[in-house]
């Protein structure tokens, strides 16, 4: 008869460097990438329960319920490789890089990048809509310009993720002061201080950055080659744009991402049957396998060679079972285990707002779930901001602070997976320009021990008292 119990300290960390290590082996053999590694971390689990005697229907419940939860995650990437293809056969991709090439000046492509991402995120309420248009657009301007494709990825990153994570319209704006009891408006407002000191500071840091790219020994290319090879394989013009500005006007309307991302490729769709001249049959196997250039230039045939359902189910493997396995983590009582021990430490406000983010981090790393990781972290923190009579907008926005910007920043993390498949580059090449993300909380830990924009609630109610 099994028990239904849950894992100790030893025992979850003797299986979470299991499953480290099965990861660990598959991407250092370089065959199979974390999905296969991931893939066996749920053997790994299953043999645990086994010999603990450990109910796995229950814990496999858990897997399934935190898949659930991404399912519109999956969904989208799917539908953006379907877009990414149909915008590649249409032309627009094409007319957008053309365009990019004449009218913007190499220099500022990375500080343009970042403030155009941000005001559309920001706009919208999505960093994966922002990510798949305005994203793909201007990587590829960017890699036909020969500008480091991390340090553009990067830029992309952090204008998305500063406007989803300020937009009232945003489902993490909305779930954090949920979980932690503030008011949308005072947590908007709370997080203003750590987040726009960190843009600013990005700003300058990229448009440095965009400087020395052009200078020295930078070489643009043939951008005259580039803009009459694309003009050769497609016929270029304001039609092509059309699929691109039926998407941002859907985003701005509030329209379903999934559906927003299915129109715009149906608009590509019917610009590449009757603009381009290529019959249905030829659309349709692009929307699936993805664009295939015959243009001769090996800059443009690494931007043009992509896209496709087929090219984002690598990436559907990825989410499913790192998400899954963080459920069932979750279920055998990992989490709760390290988070435990961390709390151990708290002894003022400053170590409180410190130890708040590295909580969002470890809940990020092994839920691999936005959602999952504010619930969590705000649930163990939230009595303990309580005793300090913090505001509970400083919880909301320590919760944003890691929970929200964490994704980006952890490979199998759904987040990141999204980003890397859309944008067309890994990990390693854009991790070290995700200046937001890391800058955001370290304001928050240096205002937890200046005491800077932290409110407490007993400052609160004296003020009420003394304008009664």
């Amino acid at each position: 008869m099994k028990e239904d119990k849950k894992l100790n300290m030893l025992e979850s960390i003797i299986l979470l460097l299991l499953i480290v290590g099965s990861v660990a082996v598959c991407i250092r053999l370089k065959t199979g990438g974390p999905m296969i590694g991931l893939f066996f971390s749920w053997v790994i689990i299953y043999l645990f329960c086994l010999v603990l005697r450990i109910d796995y229907k229950k814990i496999i419940a858990g897997a399934y319920d935190a898949i659930r939860v991404v399912v519109p995650t999956l969904v989208l990437l799917m539908a953006i490789g379907v877009m990414i293809g149909t915008w590649l056969q249409s032309g627009t991709i094409a007319t957008i890089i053309v365009g990019g090439l004449q009218m913007i000046n190499p220099t500022w492509l990375l500080p343009l990048t970042l403030i155009f991402c941000a005001v559309l995120s920001l706009v919208t309420g999505t960093s994966y809509g922002s990510v798949g248009s305005a994203g793909v657009a201007m990587m590829a301007i960017g890699n036909a310009m020969g500008i480091n494709a991390g340090m553009v990825a990067g830029a992309v990153i952090c204008g998305a993720m500063f406007g989803d994570k300020l937009s009232p319209l945003s489902d993490t704006t909305n779930l954090a002061p949920a979980v932690a009891g503030a008011k949308l408006s005072d947590h908007v407002k709370s997080m203003l201080w750590t987040t726009l000191p960190a843009f600013v500071v990005s700003l300058i840091l990229f448009t440095i950055l965009g400087f020395r790219q052009t200078s020295g020994g930078y070489t643009a290319g043939d951008l005259s080659t580039y803009i009459q090879a694309l003009s050769g394989e497609f016929h270029l013009g304001f039609v092509t744009l059309l699929p691109a500005i039926l998407l941002i006007a859907l985003l701005l309307l509030k329209v379903n991402a999934v559906a927003a991302l299915g129109l715009s490729s149906l608009a590509a769709g019917l610009v590449t049957f009757f603009y381009q001249g290529i019959d249905l049959a030829s659309i349709i196997k692009v929307a699936y396998n993805g664009y295939t250039t015959g243009i001769d230039v090996g800059i443009l045939q690494t931007i043009l060679n992509r896209g496709g359902m087929s090219s984002m189910l690598q990436y559907v493997a990825i989410i499913s079972f790192a998400v899954g396995m963080g459920g069932m983590l979750d279920k055998l009582g990992v989490l709760e285990n390290i988070l435990r021990v961390l709390v151990k430490g708290i002894k003022n406000d400053g170590t409180l707002i410190t130890i708040t983010p590295v909580v969002g981090y470890v809940t990020s790393i092994i839920s691999c779930s936005q959602p999952m990781a504010h619930v969590l972290t705000g649930r163990l923190m939230e009595p303990i901001f309580k005793e300090r009579k913090i505001a509970p907008e400083i919880l909301s926005r320590s919760l944003e602070d890691s929970g929200t910007l964490a994704g980006p920043m952890i490979p199998w993390h759904g987040y990141c997976v999204y980003m890397s498949g859309t944008l067309g580059v890994a990990w390693a090449a854009f991790f070290p320009y995700l200046f937001l993300l890391y800058l955001t909380p370290i304001f928050s830990i240096f205002y937890g021990f200046t005491g800077i924009s932290i409110k407490h609630i007993e400052d609160t109610e004296e003020v009420a008292e003394a304008n009664a």
